[in-house]
């Protein structure tokens, strides 16, 4: 082989061993950004779960709190309930010693009405 040819191999390897190594940079540079994205999504994510479990945590302290609410005003409406039934009671009772009297006032002025 002459002195040419082997100059013209080695010229040829050269160039493609630097090209080579420019691939592989770029390869490098775009695993690189490709990391870098991963790591901006792996963030996110984190962020993401932050968020939603203390949104959940607000929501549920939100239910907890109407939940307390409901229980109240059921306890408002059980004690007004008791009440309105006793005043029923009271009612029904004013009725009966009403009626009562009533009686009482007709027979009394019933034995004024013979007396007179």
């Amino acid at each position: 082989m002459s002195e040419d040819t082997l100059n013209l191999i080695l010229q040829r390897l050269d160039r493609m061993e630097h090209e080579q190594t420019e691939r592989f940079e770029r390869i490098d540079q775009r695993f690189e950004r490709i990391d870098q994205r991963f790591a901006q999504v792996e963030r996110e994510q984190t962020r993401l779960r932050t968020d939603l479990v203390n949104q959940m945590e607000r929501v549920l302290a939100t239910m907890q709190l109407v939940r307390e609410d409901v229980t109240v005003a059921m306890a408002y409406a059980a004690r007004a309930d008791s009440a309105t039934d006793a005043t029923a009671t009271i009612q029904r009772s004013l009725q009966s010693q009403l009626g009562q009297l009533r009686s009482r006032v007709e027979r009394l002025e019933g034995k004024q009405g013979d007396g007179a």
